[in-house]
């Protein structure tokens, strides 16, 4: 699966949370065009939910496809196995994402600038209408204009520069080296061009962090619902 972008994936831009154009190509275009990058788009291919099983079983024998360690440690099964691919300008904006996840670089590096959960007093999400890149580059509403999702508007390329009182730590992961990644951690994500990677999910321990991260997100969302009702909006 192909992406064709701007440089941000999946992040604010006027107002409007917006999704990339998303197409289906075979591997050796998508390497060509990596090879000659075009000035009008930016290329990524990532699909979620299991792509190394469903899309790249090719690949299955090439690398352990269940770290034992990782099983043992989080006393839970592997969910997904992701491959990730792409140009050396696309950035994933700032999310966090609820699972362990263990990630690989098997090419290139990746930059991951990463926030704490306690820093989700400091990290407010905002409810923007969903728009999503045609292959011509135009933003349309998607489905009836209805939906809306909540997003981070932060800076999209450095967003340590609006969150400050926090604690980011920036680690770059080069070929060979693997990031644990906990669950409910934010992260942005920058990489280098060809930049290979595979990723394992596996599901969260619904224990203490998730207690703490649940109290924390619940406190903030109600002060800041108590700020509204006082301005009347």
């Amino acid at each position: 699966k192909q992406w064709y972008q701007r440089r941000v994936r999946d992040a604010i831009l006027d107002g409007k949370f917006t999704l990339p154009f998303e197409m289906k190509t075979n591997f050796s275009s998508f390497v060509e065009e990596l090879k000659d990058p075009r000035s009008d788009r930016v290329l990524y291919l990532q699909q979620q939910n299991d792509s190394l099983n469903l899309e790249f079983s090719q690949l299955l024998k090439d690398i352990d496809t269940c770290p034992r360690w990782a099983s043992e440690a989080f006393a839970t099964s592997l969910d997904a196995i992701n491959f990730w691919m792409g140009d050396g300008r696309a950035i994933s904006s700032l999310h966090k994402d609820p699972y362990e996840n263990i990630y690989s670089v098997v090419r290139g590096s990746k930059t991951f600038t990463l926030f704490p959960p306690i820093d989700r007093a400091r990290i407010r999400y905002t409810p923007f209408p969903v728009w999503r890149f045609d292959e011509n580059g135009v933003l349309h509403p998607e489905g009836d204009g209805s939906l809306t999702v909540p997003w981070i508007d932060v800076n999209a390329v450095d967003p340590i520069q609006d969150l400050p009182g926090t604690h980011p730590l920036v680690v770059t992961v080069h070929a060979g080296e693997t990031l644990y990644l906990p669950s409910y951690w934010f992260h942005h994500v920058s990489q280098s061009h060809g930049t290979i990677a595979v990723n394992f999910w596996y599901d969260i321990d619904y224990g203490p962090a998730y207690g703490l991260y649940s109290v924390v997100d619940a406190v903030i969302r109600h002060k800041l619902e108590m700020v509204r009702e006082l301005l009347g909006s």
